[in-house]
């Protein structure tokens, strides 16, 4: 079973991150390979998910457990669907005025084929998944920031 880990420090708070990594719905506007999410229930601890994922021909969907522990970690877990196994685990730790985050995925497919063809492409999978919750992140970031209030006389 293919496992992966990514680790970064961004110039945002662990808050801020922890809400684009737990924004499940937003995730087919910005995450590679989502092209679909239905949320099935969610509390503010926990989100149950489906989701659609594609890869050259492939594409197919499974539901998601969300563990929100704010702001400290997000953890997935694939319940139904093609996957065998699909865990990943988003931790974020405050350093200074920045957040080290640590993302760490496994997985494996039922089908041996889409399991082939996920593996030759798992690096590069979780590389981009990285970046793309980067790129959210910063792009949040600045909408954020032109949404302000200007102070009065400025």
């Amino acid at each position: 079973m293919p496992r992966h880990e990514e680790q970064a420090t961004l110039p945002y708070g662990a808050d801020e991150l922890f809400d684009v990594v737990a924004d499940v719905k937003d995730y087919p506007s910005f995450v590679p390979w989502c092209s679909g999410a239905r949320i099935q229930r969610e509390d503010g601890r926990e989100v149950i998910a489906d989701l659609v994922i594609g890869f050259g021909p492939f594409q197919e969907s499974f539901t998601s457990q969300v563990t929100l522990d704010r702001p400290k970690q997000v953890r997935v877990h694939a319940i139904e669907g093609p996957l065998e196994h699909l865990t990943n685990t988003w931790t974020f730790t405050p350093a200074g005025d920045k957040t080290h985050v640590d993302f760490v995925i496994d997985f494996q497919f039922k089908s041996h084929l889409l399991d082939h063809v996920a593996n030759g492409m798992f690096q590069e999978a979780a590389t981009r998944m990285m970046g793309a919750f980067e790129s959210r992140a910063h792009l949040l970031h600045l909408r954020k920031g032109l949404h302000k209030t200007p102070h009065p006389g400025s």
